[in-house]
């Protein structure tokens, strides 16, 4: 009966560790990017305090040919960054850019009709309780959001800084 527990426990142990090893890795071996955030209004009631947070470089970059493209394959859409700080726009394709000195790439989805891209991996940020307010106030040209991203465009959200 003991070995059957020290196995579940065993298990439950190894699948923890599976779930918090990737973003724990690219916090600590990412290249971290600073983007600029755009006032977005969020609202959910049973979700505590956060920030819902979209990002210039993201706005009106996909042609009507690649949003059709993303929408009727449902495919991703890798976004190139400078590492500079704030991040600057440098591409969007289909397939991962390759890693290139002072580039960054996270990836994401086509959003609306736009032409506007989302990153679900860095798109709420959760918040001491009674701070999300003054957060979605400094949204904007005053907050940038620091993401680490790796050498597979995939990103973490580390905070949130001003300008």
């Amino acid at each position: 009966m003991n070995r059957r527990i020290a196995l579940a426990v065993g298990v439950q142990v190894a699948i923890l560790a599976l779930v918090l090893m990737p973003p724990t890795m690219i916090r600590a071996t990412g290249t971290v990017i600073h983007l600029e955030t755009e006032k977005m209004d969020p609202r959910a009631l049973f979700r505590g305090d956060y920030v819902i947070l979209g990002y210039k470089v993201a706005q009106g970059i996909l042609s009507e040919q690649q949003e059709q493209q993303a929408r009727s394959r449902a495919m991703p859409v890798y976004v190139s960054v400078s590492t500079e700080r704030p991040g600057k726009f440098l591409g969007v394709s289909f397939d991962p850019p390759t890693p290139a000195q002072g580039r960054a790439c996270i990836v994401g989805r086509a959003r609306g009709w736009d032409g506007a891209v989302d990153f679900p991996q860095v798109a709420q940020f959760f918040v001491p309780e009674g701070t999300g307010r003054a957060l979605e106030s400094a949204r904007g040209e005053n907050l940038l959001a620091k993401i680490a991203v790796s050498n597979s465009c995939k990103a973490v959200l580390l905070g949130l800084e001003p300008r």
